[in-house]
């Protein structure tokens, strides 16, 4: 197997690990067991094991930006929810590492710029769907205050998803209602703050 297939298999093993528990629980003799391999084979590849959680959260959230891609043939409002629809089936086959993540009790600053570069990702995903948005209620262009506004709405749907995950009754429609509804807020939040009268 060439390195870059072995790597591959240990991040395919330990992102399975990691969809169960916290990594904060899960230790590098863990992974490398999972993996099938020796501790050293695995800091080999992964000198540590922030490495390692470095590497699988970059490559979880690849999967994540491939999974709620906007599909362009479908209406703005249909479009956004397949990509909440494509979300939540990842958090709910991720449930651990979601929870991990949104936390971060994390005090390695590798882990969180992984994590910010990813939210950073998802914020310019966002704003470029909503500039497609032409029937919009209000102007959907690119303002700070519009910037804001998408920005605190995904950090409200991390909330969100996570609070109904532990408390909700597991209606997904319902679920996926709110945060479309939300994001709609925040848009009508960010035209306010610029004096802007929503569109009949």
């Amino acid at each position: 197997m060439n390195t870059d297939a072995r790597r591959e298999q240990l991040l395919d093993s330990g992102v399975a690990l990691l969809a169960k528990r916290p990594h904060a629980e899960v230790s590098i003799e863990e992974i490398a067991e999972v993996a099938g391999v020796s501790k050293g084979l695995l800091y080999h590849y992964f000198p540590t094991k922030g490495d390692f959680l470095v590497a699988a959260i970059e490559r979880g959230q690849e999967e994540l930006a491939a999974r709620i891609a906007p599909d362009e043939s479908l209406s703005p409002v249909k479009r956004l929810d397949a990509s909440l629809d494509a979300f939540l089936d990842y958090v709910e086959q991720y449930p651990a590492a979601f929870a991990a993540i949104f936390r971060n009790e994390s005090a390695d600053p590798a882990i969180t710029a992984a994590l910010e570069a990813g939210r950073a990702q998802q914020l310019a995903s966002l704003l470029e769907g909503i500039g497609q948005w032409e029937e919009a209620p209000v102007s959907v262009e690119r303002t700070l205050e519009l910037e804001t506004a998408a920005q605190g709405w995904l950090f409200f749907v991390e909330g969100a998803v996570l609070h109904w995950m532990e408390h909700g009754d597991g209606n997904r429609k319902r679920l996926r209602v709110l945060l479309r509804t939300a994001l709609g807020g925040a848009m009508l939040a960010a035209a306010a703050a610029r004096g802007e009268t929503p569109r009949g």
